[in-house]
């Protein structure tokens, strides 16, 4: 970041600008210097260049404000990106952006209404000066810039008018002048003798310079010209202050403190300027002004000679726009004929004579595209002057001439594209001129009008427009007929669809009849049993599903726990599962083998012939009073035991029922032994597929992650939770499979009497 002595050259203007950023007393802090304009040339050809007047004016009230951190300030700048506040003052400083044309002076008055201590503007002009003075006198510590070629006290000349109901020697306390100017190469500058009549002109303008002790044995250099800096011998800027400051009472009236041309000596002394700027400093400031001026009395010349054309082109312009006017007038009536009619072959023949009739054609031809299906074609709607046998004839659109890209009138002399008569060419129908006109609306393309000439060698340009201009109106009409065309065949098509839609609906009402007798089939109240709790959750696919799981009350001291997939999703899943849970409940209560019920079931379901189906089950039975759980897995997901903190996947092996007979069937049963805070999970792989739209699956690790993070929570609370945090993951995804989750808790110490 940049700081005030990265610009300074003499050791007594670092003083000044300290006596100044400790300076508390209210009243106006003026940074004064000119802006480049943006079509001024370089400071090389004799124009002013950005004096850094800006970066100046920022580092000294950043500065001011940093040392008196207890002071807030007001800024009132043309735009928010201009202040480059550093992060320690964002809080202390609250900034108003003005557009433009705003003056500030609203802006200055409710900026002085408030909590403030320091005003702080980017612009001061003949507008705003009044009031910020009239502020700087009411006890505002001001900070503001002026663009001015002035600089000391020349500068109080200027705000004279201003503040004429002020004593601005009270007001304005400090007035920092800068002026930028080309430096000397540094690799080519060389020492030079001063000449008696410079001398001369030291000793009349500059007499307390040439008094200096350090004048006579001061080095001076002149500009040389290397490959580095060209023939000029300048390389880069340095910037020169002027620094005036109302406390001075020791110096004569209106001097600066550190005056400028004492600041242009020390550069000329360091070897930094010719001694030339020096000497011929009033000169050359005036040169540039006068250069100045007649650069923008030049360009207020070219800027009114450019008026004037344009002023001339619009003329030229509103007579052609009000011919135009004239042949539009004539066209609305036709448009209006044309916005009547809803049937589209008529109306493409009226736009198709019309459109001849306005440009002067003798032939003309309209092709309306037909975008819908696969392969898009254009048919021939209208003809005039043409074979009238071309009605009607149907053509792949993309041999239309122009395309896509087209749209506006183009001209070409093209024969109508179809099957003419034989012998027909250009030549032999005497074509002079051709326009292809495209029919565009609301961004679509309609189609395409082709006309030609036998009479003229071409369509002029405001024929062309005017026929663009009908051709536009025409096409909105040509879209309203042929939607309201559209419309007709899709009612037709709607009544032919309407019986399948009905059936369609009563078939989604049978589904939802399904869903609801299928939901009913799934316990909602799960049977009591000291020591034990239970919750569950569904969510099928589809309407209904393949997924079932139960409680099933064996005796007082004996219940099955059961959950089950079958393969297929939709209804002939549901039919399954509703078949598969009616033998696994008659066959429960015939033992209390997980085993041999799953392999009376497996037998009952191959003697049904059920052989694109299959199911996947675990059943268990448990033992209350011992807490003993004897278990069988039929080619299921492995149920997760919570025990202690840590997640297991309980062993076993089996195949799937409904598909291998007795001999091939594999059923083991394993046993476990429950304790106190177990907590078994039954789920379907429904779970482990969800996927999110990244195609990413859920998987084991992220679920058994879940159950280990939610496990203070109830068996329900744990169900809507891992429901929940599936669909979230799923996003937009749909459902691929059903979803179930039964979860049983052992809870206590008092199992089953």
């Amino acid at each position: 970041m940049f700081k005030l002595k990265d610009f300074t050259h003499l050791p007594q203007l670092d003083q000044l600008f300290t006596r100044l950023t400790d300076d508390r007393s209210p009243g106006l802090v003026l940074v004064v210097g000119s802006e480049a304009h943006p079509a001024a040339p370089t400071l090389n050809s004799g124009f002013f260049v950005s004096s850094g007047r800006n970066t100046i004016f920022e580092l000294l009230y950043q500065a001011y404000l940093t040392k008196h951190s207890h002071l807030q300030a007001s800024l009132i700048a043309h735009d928010k990106a201009a202040p480059h506040l550093p992060r320690a003052l964002k809080t202390r400083v609250q900034v108003s952006v003005a557009p433009a044309h705003d003056n500030y002076v609203h802006r200055l008055e409710n900026a002085a209404s408030k909590q403030t201590d320091v005003l702080i503007i980017d612009r001061l002009d003949v507008e705003n000066s009044a009031a910020t003075i009239k502020l700087a006198a009411q006890g505002f510590k001001v900070f503001a810039q002026l663009d001015s070629l002035a600089w000391g006290s020349a500068v109080l000349r200027e705000l004279d008018q201003a503040g004429a109901q002020f004593e601005l020697s009270s007001i304005v306390r400090w007035i920092v002048s800068i002026q930028r100017l080309p430096g000397l190469c540094a690799h080519c500058k060389q020492p030079a003798q001063i000449s008696p009549d410079q001398l001369a002109l030291l000793h009349h303008r500059y007499p307390w310079l040439v008094e200096e002790q350090t004048f006579d044995q001061a080095v001076f250099y002149q500009s040389g010209g290397c490959s580095n800096c060209g023939p000029s011998g300048r390389s880069g800027h340095i910037m020169a202050f002027d620094v005036y400051c109302a406390e001075e009472n020791n110096l004569p009236a209106g001097a600066s403190v550190l005056a400028l041309e004492t600041y242009l000596y020390h550069l000329v002394a360091s070897g930094l300027i010719p001694l030339d700027d020096l000497v011929h400093l009033q000169s050359d400031h005036l040169r540039r002004m006068y250069n100045l001026l007649q650069h923008s009395r030049f360009a207020l010349q070219d800027a009114n000679a450019h008026l004037n054309r344009k002023s001339a082109e619009l003329d030229a312009a509103n007579q052609v726009l009000l011919k135009r006017t004239n042949a539009l007038i004539t066209l609305q009536d036709t448009l209006k004929m044309l916005a009547s009619s809803n049937n589209l072959g008529d109306l493409a023949q009226r736009v198709c004579r019309k459109a001849r009739d306005v440009c002067g054609a003798d032939r003309a031809i309209l092709y309306y595209l037909h975008a819908g299906g696969p392969h898009p074609e254009a048919e021939v709607l209208a003809v005039a002057g043409w074979d009238p046998r071309l009605l009607h004839l149907r053509l792949p659109a993309e041999l239309l001439p122009g395309g896509e890209v087209e749209s506006e009138p183009t001209p070409g002399i093209n024969l109508p594209i179809g099957e003419l008569p034989p012998g027909v060419t250009i030549e032999s129908t005497n074509l002079e001129a051709g326009l292809r006109v495209p029919l565009i609306c609301q961004g679509q393309r309609l189609g395409m009008m082709i006309l030609h000439s036998t009479h003229k060698r071409a369509f002029s340009p405001g024929e062309a427009a005017l026929l663009q201009t009908f051709a536009n109106q025409a096409a909105i009409a040509i879209q309203r007929a042929g939607l309201i065309d559209e419309l007709r065949n899709r009612l037709r098509d709607l009544e032919a669809a309407q019986g399948e839609l009905v059936q369609k609906e009563r078939l989604e009402h049978e589904l939802a009849l399904a869903r609801q007798v299928q939901q009913s089939v799934l316990p909602r109240q799960f049977p009591e049993y000291p020591g034990f709790s239970f919750a569950a959750a569904n969510l099928p696919a589809r309407q209904v599903g393949g997924d079932f799981y139960d409680v099933i009350r064996l005796d007082d001291k004996h219940f099955g726990l059961l959950i089950a997939d079958v393969s297929d999703k939709g209804m002939p899943a549901a039919l399954y599962m509703a078949l598969t849970r009616s033998l696994l409940l008659a066959e429960a209560h015939r033992s209390l083998s997980p085993s041999i019920v799953l392999e009376n079931v497996n037998r009952l379901l191959m003697e049904l012939g059920q052989v694109d189906l299959f199911v996947s089950v675990f059943y268990a039975v448990i033992d209350c009073p011992t807490r003993r759980m004897v278990y069988t897995r039929a080619g299921h997901e492995r149920p997760i035991l919570l025990r202690s903190g840590s997640a297991q996947l309980l062993p076993g092996r089996g195949t799937v029922l409904g598909i291998l007979n007795l001999e091939d069937l594999l059923l083991e049963e394993e046993s476990l032994d429950l304790q106190v805070a177990d907590r078994l999970i039954l789920l379907t792989d429904g779970l482990l597929d969800v996927s999110n739209p990244h195609g990413t699956f859920f998987g084991r690790e992220r679920l058994s992650g879940l159950f280990s993070t939610f496990s203070a929570q109830s068996p329900q609370e744990l169900c809507q939770t891992i429901f929940d945090q599936l669909q979230a993951y799923q996003e937009t995804s749909s459902q691929f499979d059903d979803m179930t989750l039964l979860v049983m808790d052992v809870t206590d110490n008092h199992p089953c009497p």
